[in-house]
């Protein structure tokens, strides 16, 4: 057994001393697939949709990773995989894992400039992406590039299609994938202040996941799983890897589909995000259905058992809706970088909770700041990415890890997010606003699509409203905006306000790549040069 990725420890956690790098299990399971003729993917290709069985996929799997050693990738490489979902994208992943090197996860939806950038941070000599706009750029920085679809899409891109590898490449017999040690991937995440950070993470964490998962909410080799978010979410991937073990079936589609492909396939789980379930009852609303929530369990299909919605808070009111329609739905909550922290389950479920905190854990909160802190055995961590190396993790399993998001309890232990620890904002009395419930309501009222509410030079708070277009007829916000302080306790209420006239975007670096607001990036971008007004 050998250790195949530059780790170092990270001297700034205790106990200092760490143990042998823990194998890594994904070999084994990725080669388990070249006996499996019954579970299959289904997927979107050039002419329609197809499957493929687990053995056709590490078949093809093999080929790919036969010419990444061929490009010079092997044990310790890194390979970037920049795209969304699909047969590719899997097909990537298990290459990577069969020639023993660290798949590098980007978001497809990151600005080009910004995944060039992950790119070389993380030193990959390789990358894979399905957008043409891409591939010059991670050629001028260095990098081998292939193009991350089907047969022909490579074709004018300067780059060879994964689709054509596979499709030209002779199944020469069965090579079994590298055994090694430590990381299997490495993944971005926003962190406490929206900034793209770079950390390795293990598997074993993610699998064990999952099978307190399934013990949870029945899962096993029945199911059928559909998948439209990225990929490059790593809990699409916790489920992937746990499903090619288990068995399951996979639907691998994106949101301009998942609804004609759940009507085709009937995946029995669903992985959401709060968003798309309300746009999902706007859709049926605007239809002039008369029950949107039962539409939108019709949109799920009849054979669903299990959605599980996470990312961000879901309105209670939406949940309460889709509940009461018959929607099995379950709100989730954990970090990237700790895994799950709380659970609804269908013993308790409560619109506006995220459950009970985990069975194999436990979280309590800060008594000053009512942060939420968990003691987990299983931190989806496993290093940080600096200067190109991983500088792993020295967990206490005794310690209370800080999450940055603020939370209370009821009496019956469920456990509310509140929003994140920098939502909250000091006034100079000393009081702290919750800004967030201010920003909803503040947005309901003036019909901005966004809405940020902060401390401005007086040292009281000011609205910054983000409308998509410029539009004469809009009611006067200062108007709508003392309606509002009307309601609400004097040191809430919004002193003053500024318009901007079109959406942040990602591309400015006032979102993250899942749409995330960064806060101190939009005030320096947008608030610093609004024209703000007094609120009379």
């Amino acid at each position: 057994m050998t250790t195949d990725t530059d780790v170092t420890s990270d001297p700034g956690t205790a106990p200092a001393v760490l143990g042998p790098e823990p194998p890594c299990p994904l070999a084994e399971i990725v080669d388990g697939m070249a006996d499996r003729t019954g579970p299959r993917l289904f997927f979107h290709g050039p002419s329609g949709p197809q499957e493929a069985t687990f053995a056709r996929c590490r078949a093809d799997a093999g080929v790919l990773a036969e010419t990444l050693r061929a490009a010079g990738v092997g044990p310790g490489s890194r390979v970037a995989i920049h795209g969304g979902t699909g047969i590719e994208w899997v097909l990537a992943d298990l290459a990577c894992t069969i020639v023993g090197a660290l798949s590098v996860a980007l978001y497809s939806t990151a600005p080009v400039p910004r995944a060039v950038s992950a790119a070389v941070e993380s030193r990959c000599a390789l990358v894979l992406t399905d957008r043409r706009e891409a591939v010059p750029a991670f050629a001028e920085a260095g990098l081998t590039v292939l193009f991350l679809g089907p047969p022909g899409s490579g074709d004018g891109a300067g780059a060879v299609a994964v689709g054509d590898i596979v499709a030209a490449g002779a199944h020469e017999g069965f090579r079994p994938a590298h055994r090694r040690t430590g990381p299997f991937t490495v993944v971005s995440t926003s962190g406490t202040l929206s900034e793209p950070k770079l950390f390795a993470v293990h598997a074993d964490p993610l699998l064990f996941t999952m099978d307190r998962f399934a013990e949870i909410y029945g899962i096993d080799d029945r199911d059928r799983l559909l998948l439209y978010l990225p990929l490059s979410h790593l809990p699409q991937r916790m489920m992937l890897y746990w499903g090619l073990r288990t068995g399951l079936d996979f639907v691998l589609s994106d949101p301009a589909r998942f609804v004609a492909d759940t009507a085709r396939h009937h995946p029995t789980l669903h992985v959401t995000v709060p968003r798309v379930l309300e746009h999902l009852r706007a859709r049926a609303a605007a239809a002039g259905t008369p029950a949107p929530a039962a539409a939108v369990a019709a949109m799920l299909g009849d054979s669903v058992r299990s959605v599980f919605v996470g990312s961000a808070p879901t309105p209670p009111a939406l949940m309460a809706e889709l509940l009461d329609a018959g929607i099995p739905l379950y709100e989730v909550y954990g970090t990237t970088e700790l895994g799950m922290i709380g659970l609804n389950t269908p013993e308790t479920r409560e619109p506006g909770t995220v459950g009970r905190p985990i069975p194999w854990g436990r979280v309590r909160l800060d008594v000053t700041t009512r942060e939420i802190l968990v003691r987990t055995p299983t931190p989806f961590l496993y290093g940080r990415l600096v200067d190109g190396r991983v500088e792993r993790r020295s967990w206490d399993p005794e310690r209370y890890e800080p999450t940055a998001d603020a939370g209370s309890f009821d009496g019956r232990g469920l456990l509310t997010v509140l929003g994140r620890t920098r939502d909250f904002v000091a006034l100079g009395s000393g009081e702290k606003v919750f800004v967030r419930p201010i920003e909803e309501a503040v947005a309901a009222a003036t019909g901005a699509g966004l809405c940020q509410v902060g401390l401005r030079p007086d040292g009281r708070l000011g609205a910054l409203l983000f409308f998509p277009h410029p539009d004469p007829a809009r009611p006067p916000v200062g108007e709508l905006l003392a309606a509002v302080n009307a309601a609400v306790p004097g040191w809430e209420r919004v002193r003053s306000y500024a318009v901007v006239d079109r959406m942040p975007t990602v591309e400015e670096g006032c979102l993250t790549e899942t749409t995330k607001p960064r806060r101190h990036a939009i005030d320096e971008i947008h608030g610093r040069a609004a024209t703000w007004v007094a609120v009379r």
